[in-house]
């Protein structure tokens, strides 16, 4: 209420983005008062994406996949016209989905989980310039993400026989830059169970016998709340083989693997290469975690797999584990064989 006068205007606030709430009441009381008044609504303040990209870059640097975004959004910048935040809309979505559909990073068309990608870092960039003061409206809001295909599977055995033997051979590719220690990034995957980022970033520091303890900020999220306040570090226990790889990796720095880059785009050549040799179009890296989760989980139980690939919730290790056709037909089987036992007597 404003002068006896009573104003209602929609905070648009969506679920998931309460920390905005503050800066858009802001925004929408400027708004209600200059009406009220009869005044031209205020125009925020703004600046030019690629001056607010540094800041963001700034104030997301603790993500693992930083390098990954930094890359997105110079991709981004190719795409749009330098403009003040507060320029952009629903056009300059629309564009960029379609030059991404059309030809993406290294000239291919991009896979809708990607698109989705780039997309949710807008938003977030945009979020960020909201509590900012920078725009009113994140131009994202009514952004519809593509339907992502459900690909992450467990790898069988016949096909991890295929893509070690893969790996394996890459050995021998001169120009392969990664050849001397991309067959041992695979197989310490499949020891270990670890994300992609954090293997490529293991510390010699973190290892203490059969034990390794990862700081919680090199993990791919920083966890919160009082429980998460005690654990400082992700723990992973590491088997006969897993030590043998860390032991014959050539010591010159604290990190465990040699690599030029240290970002999951400098295995990618290595990956496709794999696909080729193999005929597994589908393999990925994160693969190898999904393989793990349901290696562990058939043999000893789900609570187990959660500890094993860190998950703090036990949904999520649901979501890395793929009984097989054969698991499921032997399940079910002992099932009626028991409800016979039952119905016999």
């Amino acid at each position: 209420m404003l002068g006896g006068r009573v104003y209602y205007r929609p905070l648009k606030i969506r679920k998931g983005q309460e920390s905005l709430l503050s800066a858009r009441l802001a925004q929408v009381d400027d708004e209600i008062t200059s009406l009220h008044l009869g005044l031209d609504r205020p125009a925020a303040t703004s600046v030019l994406l690629s001056e607010y990209r540094a800041k963001f870059l700034e104030a997301k640097k603790h993500k693992k996949t930083i390098d990954r975004d930094r890359q997105r959004l110079d991709f981004i910048g190719d795409v749009w016209p330098d403009l003040p935040l507060n320029f952009y809309g629903k056009a300059h979505v629309e564009a960029l989905e379609k030059k991404l559909e059309a030809a993406g990073p290294g000239g291919r068309p991009s896979k809708p989980a990607t698109i989705n990608r780039y997309m949710e870092l807008l938003r977030s960039l945009f979020n960020l310039a909201i509590e900012d003061g920078l725009v009113r409206d994140n131009p994202m809001r009514f952004y519809q993400p593509f339907a992502e295909e459900g690909t992450r599977r467990a790898l069988s055995e016949e096909e991890l026989r295929s893509i070690l033997a893969a790996a394996r051979s890459l050995a021998g590719v001169k120009n392969f830059r990664l050849r001397a220690v991309f067959y041992d990034l695979i197989l310490f995957g499949l020891s270990t169970g670890m994300r992609l980022s954090e293997i490529l970033n293991l510390r010699r520091s973190w290892i203490s016998g059969d034990i390794l303890a990862i700081p919680l900020a090199s993990t791919k999220s920083r966890r919160r709340g009082p429980a998460a306040s005690k654990q400082k570090f992700k723990v992973v226990g590491l088997n006969d083989l897993a030590r043998d790889i860390i032991s014959r990796q050539p010591v010159r720095d604290d990190y465990v693997f040699e690599l030029h880059r240290r970002d999951a785009m400098a295995l990618q050549h290595g990956v496709e290469a794999v696909r080729r040799l193999t005929g597994i179009f589908d393999f990925t890296f994160h693969h190898l975690r999904h393989t793990v989760s349901t290696f562990v989980a058939s043999r000893s139980s789900l609570a187990t797999a959660r500890i094993v690939l860190g998950h703090a919730d036990l949904r999520t290790t649901l979501q890395y584990t793929h009984p097989s056709r054969a698991e499921q037909a032997e399940a079910v089987t002992k099932l009626g064989t028991y409800l016979q036992e039952i119905i016999s007597k």
